[in-house]
């Protein structure tokens, strides 16, 4: 097996998410399809670009993980055409590779130029995506060098740099780490903020430091490497698929089915990672009931209770003071954004409709945001970086709220500038007061630019919620609205802690 540092590189466009972050996923329905696709390509003597493509993938991955000490090879150029592939089925490609070769590195875009095999290999008439391997040497190069505050290594083709206090504090000894309970047993109060190793050596795997107490420290390079700043900031902390309309339409994504959804883990594995690339999924044949509504959502989290109960049921009455008791359409938005933690997900389930229109509108507000990084970097991180106030008032009936959120309406990790929330409701939107007046005429551009970007119709996904098809959205990243309906619209649902719903994913094995 080739050592843990094996890269790939992306050159040109994905046009799925230029930034691409490729979630794991269970191969073990991926290869019998690349398998037979390729066996009838050979049987026919024929191999179309399609089955070329992935009859050649198969060669190189299986070559490579059978007898990796025998590659003659420090290159291997795949070339993939979108033509007539959708995100799901590019998606797996690199599932593939992790499955072979137990990829811990990184993806990262660089030109066309430089990969002149490909045109080599395989000709395309459309737009395409090139994926470059790199394989690693199989005696693994390691330079390492003590600088006056922290150590650099080299490693992988990854410079890094560790701060001396933080090695001794993540050491993973026995004495200072619970490997049982995942828990620090050092107590860091106690670590000389000036500390520094009295010896240090190297060898193909490990990273050994001796401390003046003479406690001894051993570090795999490749945990280093995963767990560097340098590293985290290449990598994805959640992996998705960002899409417009045609994306998710071209990935046909399939549906959960309700009985194989609350019996079989393989179908509940199945829905979460859809639910984690895409942000939305749907579970049918759910019967229309809010008990049953409530005890499909309880198969993947908890039920947040808010000011609107657990179980919501209602229709176009206005018993509340909102917008969404009324049969009014509804621009896309986040919902919850006047909680200081917005509700994680949120769950519709359309028990009745007598009448029209009443469409379901969906947005990726991580597509758009990311528009915007792309056109206007500046935009992007003003949009990131000043905080406003969104607010609930309601005064009906025997309901009396008052609900402030503040943040920024991107919330992103600073380390990678990953988009991980999006605040966005211009009906809930409280006074702009957290603005100096000399910055307020460009977050208006910006946010401007934002919702020009959400607001373009090949950015809008439209389903009409039927009895039996229940609806899950991620409440942080895909926006929603409605368009007007008439006659008599019975809707139930609920919110999700976020929290339980990660947790059971990784639970099942999947990158959340």
């Amino acid at each position: 097996m080739l050592d843990d540092h094996v890269r790939f590189e992306q050159i040109g466009h994905l046009p799925c998410d230029r930034s691409a972050h490729i979630a794991n996923s269970d191969t073990s329905c991926i290869m019998p399809v690349y398998q037979r696709e390729a066996e009838a390509s050979t049987r026919t003597g024929r191999l179309t670009p399609r089955s070329h493509r992935l009859s050649f993938c198969i060669l190189v991955f299986i070559e490579a993980d059978e007898s990796p000490r025998n590659l003659n090879y420090s290159q291997v150029t795949v070339l993939l055409s979108t033509v007539d592939w959708n995100p799901h089925e590019i998606c797996s490609i690199m599932p593939l590779a992790r499955a072979f070769f137990r990829l811990h590195g990184y993806l990262q875009p660089i030109s066309k130029t430089q990969a002149p095999l490909v045109s080599r290999l395989i000709r395309t008439q459309n737009e395409v995506k090139y994926w470059q391997y790199t394989a690693a040497p199989q005696s693994t190069s390691c330079h390492w060098q003590l600088q006056e505050e922290c150590l650099e290594l080299s490693y992988g083709g990854l410079v890094m740099h560790f701060d001396y206090v933080w090695l001794r504090d993540h050491c993973r000894s026995a004495s200072c780490y619970n490997s049982k309970t995942n828990q620090r047993n050092l107590d860091t109060s106690h670590v000389e903020l000036n500390i520094c190793p009295t010896n240090t050596r190297v060898d193909d795997e490990n990273l050994f430091l001796t401390w003046p107490d003479g406690h001894v420290t051993k570090y795999n390079l490749s945990w280093l490497a995963q767990n560097s700043y340098e590293g985290q900031k290449q990598s994805a902390m959640q992996p998705r698929i960002i899409w417009n309309s045609d994306i998710y339409a071209n990935a046909k994504v399939s549906s959960a089915n309700w009985d194989k959804f609350m019996t079989c883990d393989d179908e509940l594995k199945k829905f979460l990672r859809n639910f984690l690339l895409y942000g939305i999924a749907f579970v049918e044949g759910v019967p229309p009931t809010v008990e049953a509504t409530e005890t499909v959502t309880q198969r993947v989290s908890l039920v947040r209770e808010t000011m609107y109960g657990k179980m919501w049921n209602f229709t176009s009455d206005f018993s509340r003071g909102d917008t969404a008791y009324t049969k009014l359409a509804l621009d896309r938005h986040t919902d919850t954004s006047y909680f200081q933690e917005p509700c994680g997900i949120q769950v519709f389930h359309c028990l009745k409709h007598e009448g029209t229109g009443g469409r379901t509108l969906l947005v990726d507000g991580f597509y758009s945001a990311d528009q915007v990084l792309q056109k206007t970097p500046d935009n992007f991180e003003l949009l990131a970086r000043v905080p406003i106030k969104h607010e609930y008032i309601e005064n009906v009936s025997d309901h009396r709220n008052h609900m402030i959120g503040i943040g920024p309406v991107l919330n992103v990790y600073p380390w990678n500038n990953e988009v991980y929330m999006i605040r966005y409701n211009n009906y809930d939107r409280a006074v702009i007061n957290t603005i100096p007046h000399d910055v307020v005429k460009r977050w208006y551009v910006a946010h401007r630019e934002l919702t020009t970007e959400l607001r373009k119709p090949e950015n809008e996904l439209w389903v009409k919620l039927k009895p039996g098809k229940v609806l899950f959205i991620d409440n942080w990243r895909v926006m929603h609205g409605r368009e007007s309906f008439t006659g008599l619209r019975q809707l139930c649902g609920c919110y999700l802690t976020r929290d339980d719903v990660l947790n059971i994913a990784r639970s099942l094995g999947l990158q959340a």
